[in-house]
């Protein structure tokens, strides 16, 4: 949730400085990062969505398009979700299996400035999601709901917009399919931002998942409802931008130069007749554009823009209050159900049945390397948690304990790690070396790996938790003393 007090201030920035009448929408898999949640994360993840939820209404968006992760608590969870909601919760092809009529709106209109917009959700199919055979529910192929929504919005509204977390390739069939379609916003499992592409009549669009970035775009829209690739706006921009410079030279070489002089100068009459030629084509191009919007032939035009929500940026103190009261929520939440107050007590782990054996084993032998160790921010990575009061996140303590290496983990149980042995509540010897019981038995140098690969690194030092993490460098600085075992 940390991006999201970024985003709010952003937001209320932009349109502070455009005023301009504007949409907030997003294209799904907003609540949850997964499709399926293991019972051990259910309760802190749902704490987290209705956190979520908040902030989105406080920012005003307009809609938001139904994606399978933002089922992942089930659809009950969801449809509370979208009761307290200030903004819309749409899906067209999320219907009731009793009826096929949806489960959310389909599609909602808003009035931007002139502009009627309607906007339309849509969730991804594959053919392969099924709900429980109690739950009246079904996602329906895009081609069963489109054509006649899009229709009836076409006869109403000036632009659509289809929100979908539907694959790139299939938005690109959607557009082929459906040119009164003017804007995807899309939300697929690609991980990358994507500027604005037109395919047919449509511009497809992505921002880089998991919240990393904010996408905005400024629309000058018209009446044609068309895209202009190549828009005679941005090249009468570029002939007047090249029109100042040569106006600034033929000055400069006025000042310089005797007016006498200047008529039989070759570089100097070039010059005027650059600027005669420039201002010929200038006003041509006026006359063009005003020709086309006139009768109404114009091509819409738009500016995109991609905002990197990093950790310095400035916060936005209303929603910065909601993701801290969210993360305190979350951490109760973990202290009770690893103290059995909301499911059966869990007592400490016994190291005896664990493939890691904590730090202390490895100090029996190497000892300088511990003290090393002792230093590092790596040893006092669950007290952070604590000072933070998130040592009960169990979206946190993966990264600030030792209970993984690569494929291997203490249990696939998350809730184990809210009663780990003090021994393992740090990131120790073992995350990067990998578990050492076997080796602390044969004392096998290839029983254990001594340097570890940028891949174990990445796990946590992740571009949004550190955005200026580099493997190649930082890998020295918590290299431990070599060993003479």
């Amino acid at each position: 949730m940390g991006g999201l007090s970024k985003k709010a201030y952003q937001i209320k920035n932009i349109h502070g400085l455009q005023q301009l009448p504007f949409l907030a929408v997003d294209g799904g898999n907003l609540l949850f990062k997964q499709k399926q949640l293991s019972p051990a994360l259910l309760q802190q993840a749902k704490i987290t969505a209705e956190g979520i939820t908040d902030i989105y209404s406080l920012m005003q968006y307009d809609a938001v398009a139904v994606g399978m992760n933002d089922l992942a608590a089930g659809l009950t969870f969801l449809k509370e979700q979208a009761g307290r909601a200030d903004f819309q919760w749409l899906s067209a092809n999320l219907v009731r299996k009793s009826d096929t009529e949806p489960i959310f709106s389909a599609s909602i209109t808003r009035k931007v400035g002139d502009i009627t917009v309607g906007i339309i959700g849509l969730t991804a199919y594959d053919g392969k999601i099924h709900f429980p055979e109690n739950e009246d529910a079904a996602i329906l192929p895009y081609d069963m709901v489109l054509p006649g929504l899009v229709a009836d919005l076409a006869a109403q509204c000036d632009m659509i917009i289809l929100l979908s977390n539907n694959s790139t390739n299939q938005n690109k069939e959607i557009s082929a399919s459906y040119p009164d379609i003017h804007i995807i916003i899309q939300s697929s499992s690609n991980s990358r931002n994507s500027a604005p592409q037109l395919h047919n009549k449509s511009l497809i669009m992505q921002t880089v998942n998991k919240g990393k970035s904010l996408g905005w775009m400024l629309v000058n829209w018209q009446k044609s409802k068309v895209w202009g690739r190549i828009g005679s706006i941005k090249e009468l921009a570029n002939k007047k931008q090249e029109l100042d410079g040569i106006n600034g030279r033929i000055k400069r070489m006025e000042r310089r130069e005797p007016n006498d002089g200047l008529p039989d100068n070759p570089s100097y009459q070039n010059l005027l007749a650059s600027r005669d030629r420039l201002l010929s084509e200038i006003i041509f191009l006026e006359n063009k554009q005003l020709e086309l919007k006139e009768t109404g032939m114009a091509p819409s035009t738009y500016e995109n823009h991609f905002v990197a929500l990093e950790i310095h940026l400035p916060d936005h103190f209303e929603v910065q209050k909601i993701v801290e009261a969210t993360k305190q929520k979350v951490n109760e939440a973990g202290r009770s159900q690893g103290s059995g107050k909301s499911s059966p007590a869990r007592s400490e782990i016994s190291l005896d049945k664990l493939v890691f054996t904590g730090w202390q084993a490895c100090a029996q032998c190497h000892t300088a390397q511990t003290e090393f160790w002792k230093k590092t921010d790596h040893a006092a990575a669950y007290q952070t948690l604590i000072e933070q009061e998130q040592q009960f996140n169990l979206d946190c303590l993966p990264c600030h304990v030792t209970a993984e290496y690569k494929g291997i983990k203490i249990s696939d149980d998350d809730a184990v790690l809210l009663s780990l042995p003090a021994v393992l509540q740090q990131v120790g010897c073992e995350v990067c070396h990998g578990p050492g019981r076997k080796h602390a038995a044969s004392q096998d140098p290839a029983d254990i790996s001594r340097k570890p690969a940028a891949s174990t690194c990445l796990r946590c030092h992740t571009p949004e938790r550190d955005e200026e993490f580099n493997y190649g460098n930082d890998v020295e600085k918590i290299a431990c003393p070599a060993s003479k075992r």
